[in-house]
């Protein structure tokens, strides 16, 4: 007996199955999500069967299942339980009933065999069930770690096993660290052009997941055999940060062993089998968009169902109903081949309607059959250029990598923008880019180089980086061959802003030894050092550029570089997290001798703003590049960035390049002073006067926009361009002229209606779970716009020239409709071609704005009016709708999920079933529901504005933001007509050529306000009146602007004045700016029962100081009131933002601050109150709060230079 127990204690070590046995396991496995409340809904899935395992060979066996159950469960927990979904389970049953095969030895599941017809979405199931085999048992180790490979991949797994000697049975527990996996079943795809932020996502670890298997394993004569297994997977994710509050998945499955019995009969596999791989989850690539669930059989009928009910449905105005329709079309778009695409576009592209919905729907195809679609489309005789670009765009939007993707897509963007610029002849498609690279650089066109430079950045791969070189003086070894012209250069340094994330190493050595390149232009030296900075250099970088901008003579690039090292030091955005800390050292070091820093100069300014609870942030950048002998810029950028978990969306993008414009102005404007007078806008005109002479062959000016890292349109604006567009819109332009044909089918009226569908952001994140199901994290941002309008015929007609206009008096009646549906979802769950379960997170925001009104221009009266007719119908002009849900979908009843609201007691129910709402009488502990309705009525123009909210909220903790956004959101804007208004239509009027009879009624007025005169006399500029009428009846508001000639300087002033009931009500507001900037506000009886003063000054010197104050000396007692309750919090605020307070005897019924340069980077703070209640609320004193050193927002050498003449620029 002992000698048996001892051979069974060592049969542990060795895992296996005899392949003479036949082993019976029950197996039971579920899922579900939620988020682990009390009272909160819950979704999820189970599975049943039987399983047996019998050998066929001695270390092949084959697997057989029955009496497969799945069950749904959708509700909350004990409330609810799992429904049998038998048709489901029938389905499954029915493939698992084909032979499917593995090997195993040593505890190791080898490959897995099973027929074609079995997808792959059951053999992941299967992969489950096997999951239990893949374990190593050592019995000389109580605790040991492995890397080893499961269903989730390469993970490091963390065994203990304890061993009962007495029964020969080891109890094991294995721990596998999902989280941090060195090879990874997973599969990302979506925001294909957002740059992956990793320190935003160890900072924000938003996703967290575990695995802990318990296993009892007893042994026996021919090895250690499974008796019983235990696996529970938990995963946390949030999209905000994971600290903050998190969905949860609890996945649990069991195997038991029931029966072990002696193989009475061989096994043989009958029919054709093939390899489905190893135990690792294969990930499933199909068309599933997890929000929808629909039969994909028949996809191209559908689908043309679909954009028919969509394009009719949305003709007018935009129907917010329909939007998971389009999701729905997207989905079934991925599913057909492409000359079948084809084909649709042949037979929709002649109804307008459907040739928008068809044509900004199949962008969403992202793979190659995009591509051979748009070779076709951009073939059409008769090509929109404006359609055409809108189209790539989207199309370039999503396009999924791959290598055979990149070889047919790398010459697409320089194909797209030799069409834009339609040239005679297009390169074929698709002949490499590189070659294409090599072969005009050689040559001398400029564009030609330009124009294959930026394809060659768009595509971003650094195997382009050895040819972009080749177009850079002094990295290139052969520099005869290098055309150093400052445009081409500059497009080959730019070309490398996307390979500076790829390669960043081989980017900062070019754009390295271009910044120290002295010979270059300022502006190259300058993008290569932005470009360097777009790499994250290190801070050995970062310290060997500050060492030679010690060294540096061109002014205008130290003050590039230290401007932009300002910015950057800080920077706030996880991306540059070590960066600013490097960029703050190198401006210690730079600030002792370039302290004052100039924005007249180049410059680099940087803002930026980022959350690390939500994980959400914003940049916004603007580069100006500047010669020292120039006044114009030679470049100017703006760039825009957006952060959102650990993804940085490359959002727009825009520069300019004034070329013969900035030969134009020179180093100098003659007469031009800096003080943005009437005499500076002359002497800047006599200058622009003069455009004509500049040769014929050099652009006035480029300009470009990207987006998404994308450069979509680039473009040169010559000098015949110019002139031709003067001729159109001269006087004596007649039919010829495009802009006679446009406003000729305008005066005979026009209908024009346009849809533009955008899948803005599509991110799908699928990884495996113990069970063998998908789980998969979805987010989908999607925008429909679409506006319409009819316009009817004026009452004017073209005969001479467009001459005639300057002479008519010109009526035209629009109305139409424009608005837009933003829809956000949010997917997290189990999603396969069988069945969704998972909590949903949808919200929608309609916009939808009716247009109906009657514009009157009379042009040699200078006069424009707008009516409005009044409308009996409340409009809702804006709403924004949101719900977490767990849904529960699957193919047989794909139209009915069941759903339930996750912060609701409510039980599951079909789509269209009402469910009772939360009222305030009913609330339960850790609920909150708040229903709003603000209404703002106007009795002059006879409308209401509303507001309207409706917030239902359980477990209302700000410290978990995610909990805050579960829960059910209404909000909503209407107008409404009043219904005891009598008004008929609202008018809109604008004159600029005003009577200058009401000058002395305002000179009057603003000699009371100002009590010590005005030195000259008013003259009008322009009049506002918005009035309401019924009748011959008129009630509304006057609005008129007045200049003010006054010795050398000039004032404004601002008169509103009521129409009706109290004509004598007016405002009267007088801003001028000589050295104070100084505004009089008065108000109510001839501006005369209210008044307030403003004044703003400039103290120039060593440390030059900004003041201003805020005197009044009556105010409404509203007003007052009002000021009051927010000054008791002053004190308070102050001490928490780090003022000192005094107590000092200031003026009365006023407030004045003051800001003074203290250093290059500080400043020092002083505000005065007067009398300021303290907290007890028992004792007035009058408050000096003051702060010094306090870190400057902008650099205070800015305001050393503001006033500084333009003309002095220094020099390199």
């Amino acid at each position: 007996m002992r000698s048996l127990l001892l051979c069974c204690l060592v049969a542990l070590a060795d895992l296996s199955l005899d392949s003479r046995k036949i082993y019976e396991y029950q197996y039971e496995g579920h899922v579900k999500f939620g988020l682990e409340k009390r009272n909160h809904a819950e979704s999820g899935a189970r599975m049943k069967a039987a399983v047996k395992i019998v050998g066929s060979s001695a270390d092949t066996f084959l697997l057989q299942f029955s009496s497969v159950v799945f069950e749904e469960f959708n509700g909350v927990p004990g409330k609810s339980d799992f429904v049998a979904a038998n048709q489901i389970a029938e389905k499954i049953a029915a493939q698992l009933a084909k032979p499917i095969t593995f090997t195993y030895s040593g505890g190791n599941v080898g490959e897995i065999r099973a027929p074609s017809e079995v997808t792959d979405t059951v053999v992941n199931i299967v992969r489950g069930v096997l999951g239990f085999f893949q374990v190593t048992v050592k019995t000389t180790q109580e605790i040991y770690d492995l890397e080893e490979v499961g269903i989730h991949g390469k993970c490091l797994s963390s065994y203990a096993q304890k061993t009962n000697t007495k029964v020969g049975v080891m109890d094991l527990t294995q721990v596998v660290d999902v989280t941090n996996c060195i090879e990874m079943a997973a599969y990302y795809t979506g925001l294909a052009t957002a740059v992956e932020n990793k320190v935003s996502q160890q900072k924000g670890e938003s996703l967290f997941s575990t695995v802990k298997y318990t296993y009892n394993i007893k042994g026996s004569e021919q090895g250690g055999v499974i008796t019983k297994a235990q696996a529970m997977e938990l995963q946390y994710f949030t999209p905000f940060n994971v600290k903050k509050g998190s969905f949860r998945m609890e996945a649990r499955k069991e195997l038991v062993l029931t029966s072990v019995k002696d193989k009475t009969q061989d096994i043989h596999v009958n029919g054709q089998m093939e390899s489905r791989g190893k135990l690792m989850f294969k990930i499933v690539k199909n068309a599933n968009i997890p929000v929808v669930m629909q039969n994909l059989d028949n996809p191209v009928p559908e689908a043309t169902k679909l954009i028919q009910r969509l394009a009719q449905a949305n003709a007018e105005r935009i129907d917010s109903t329909t939007t998971e329709e389009v999701m729905k079309l997207y989905q079934l778009l991925r599913k057909i081949p492409v000359d079948k695409l084809k084909q649709m576009w042949t037979d929709m592209k002649t109804n307008p309607d459907q040739r928008y919905w068809f044509l900004h729907t199949v962008v969403e195809v992202n793979d190659r059959r995009i591509l051979e679609f748009l070779d076709q489309y951009l073939s059409e005789p008769q090509l929109n250029v404006l359609e055409a670009l809108t189209v790539i765009v989207q199309a370039f939007h999503h396009l999924e990598t791959s290598p055979e993707l990149l070889e047919a897509a790398e010459v697409w963007p320089f194909k797209l923008i030799k069409k834009n610029k339609q040239q005679q002849h297009c390169f074929s498609f698709p002949q490499p880019l590189l070659n294409m690279a090599e072969k005009i650089r050689s040559g001398n066109d400029e564009t030609e180089k330009i124009l294959v430079l930026k394809a060659l950045g768009n595509a971003g791969h650094p195997r382009s980086l050895k040819t972009i070189t080749k177009f850079l003086p002094g990295v290139d070894p052969n520099p005869d061959q290098v055309d150093k012209r400052p445009r081409v250069v500059s497009a080959a340094v730019q070309a490398m802003r996307l390979i500076a994330i790829r390669d960043p190493h081989g980017v900062q050595l070019i754009t390295l030894k271009l910044f120290l390149n002295r010979e270059l232009e300022a502006e190259i030296r300058m993008l290569a050092f932005m470009t360097m900075f777009d790499t994250k250099p290190s801070m050995a970088l970062v310290s060997t550029v500050t060492a030679h901008l010690l060294e540096e003579r061109d002014m205008q690039v130290v003050n590039f570089a230290t401007t932009y090292l300002w910015s950057l030091a800080r920077a706030t955005t996880p991306d540059n997290h070590y960066l600013s800390t490097a960029a703050s050292v190198a401006m210690k070091i730079l600030a002792r001798k370039f302290g004052h820093l100039s924005y007249i100069r180049s410059s680099a300014t940087r803002m930026d703003w980022f959350n690390k609870d939500f994980l959400v942030g914003t940049a916004a950048e603007a580069f100006i590049m500047k010669r020292a002998s120039e006044i114009i810029p030679a470049e100017m950028m703006v760039k825009l960035n957006f952060h959102f978990i650990g993804r940085i969306l490359q959002l727009l993008e825009f520069g300019i390049r004034p070329g013969g414009i900035r030969h134009l102005f020179g180093a100098n404007i003659p007469g031009f002073n800096g003080e943005m007078s009437k005499t500076d806008f002359l002497a800047v005109y006599d200058v622009l006067k003069k455009w004509e002479t500049l040769p014929d062959d050099k652009p006035l000016f480029s300009f470009f926009t990207r987006a998404s890292g994308q450069e979509l349109l680039f473009s040169d604006v010559n000098k015949a361009f110019l002139q031709r567009l003067i001729r159109a819109f001269s006087q004596s332009a007649g039919k010829d002229s495009m802009v006679w044909t446009c406003i000729e089918r305008l005066m005979q009226g026009i209908s024009w209606r346009g849809v533009l569908p955008f899948l803005t952001a599509e991110g799908r994140y699928i990884q495996a779970t113990t069970l063998g199901f998908p789980v998969e994290i979805s987010k989908y941002y999607h925008v429909v716009n679409g506006m319409s309008v009819n316009g009817k015929r004026s009452n004017v007609k073209l005969t001479e020239n467009l001459g005639q206009l300057l002479t008519s008096q010109i009526t035209l009646t629009t109305e139409g409709h424009i608005g837009y549906n933003k829809n956000l979802w949010l997917f997290y769950g189990i999603n396969t071609d069988l069945f969704q379960s998972a909590v949903e997170v949808k919200t929608t925001s309609p916009l939808s704005i009716p247009v109906h009104v009657v514009a009157k221009i009379n042009v040699p009266a200078r006069k424009f009016e707008l009516e409005i007719p009044r409308s009996n119908k409340e409009i809702e002009l804006f709403s924004f709708r949101s719900n977490a849900w767990v849904i529960s979908r699957n193919i047989i009843h794909p139209d009915t999920p069941k759903k339930t609201p996750i912060g609701t007691n409510e039980q599951s129910q079909s789509v269209g079933q009402k469910y009772a709402q939360v009222r305030a009488a009913d609330v339960m502990q850790n609920k909150w529901h708040a229903i709003k309705k603000m209404c703002s009525k106007s009795s002059i123009y006879g409308l209401a504005f509303c507001a309207e909210m409706d917030l239902q909220r359980v477990y209302y903790q700000e410290e978990y933001p995610l909990y805050y956004f579960l829960g059910s959101t209404h909000f909503a804007l209407k107008v409404a007509p009043v219904q005891e208004s009598s008004v008929e239509k609202i008018r809109l009027e604008i004159n600029a050529n005003p009577s200058s009879s009401s000058s002395v009624s305002v000179r009057q007025l603003i000699d009371t306000l100002r009590k010590m005169g005005i030195g000259g006399s008013p003259m009008p500029l322009v009049q506002l009146k918005v009035v309401a009428e019924s009748g011959s009846s008129q009630k509304g508001y006057d609005t008129s602007l007045y200049y003010t000639p006054e010795g050398e300087h000039t004032s404004a002033q601002l008169i509103l004045s009521h129409i009706g009931e109290s004509p004598n009500w007016k405002m009267c507001v007088d801003a001028a700016v000589t050295s104070v900037a100084k505004a009089n506000i008065g108000w109510g009886e001839q501006c005369q029962s209210y008044t307030m003063f403003m004044r703003a000054s400039h103290v120039s010197g060593s440390k030059p100081e900004l003041k201003a104050v805020f005197h009044w000396d009556k105010i409404p007692e509203q007003m007052e009131l009002y000021g009051k309750s927010i000054a008791r919090y002053i004190p308070g605020m102050a001490f928490l933002w780090g003022f000192n307070q005094e107590e000092k005897r200031n003026a009365r019924q006023e407030v004045s601050a003051s800001v003074i340069a203290a250093s290059a980077d500080s400043i020092d703070v002083k505000i005065k109150f007067p009398e300021v209640r303290q907290m007890s609320l028992l004792l007035l004193v009058q408050l000096t709060l003051c702060r010094e050193a306090l870190t400057s927002p902008v650099p205070p050498a800015y305001f050393l230079h503001r006033n500084r003449t333009i003309n002095s620029f220094p020099q390199a």
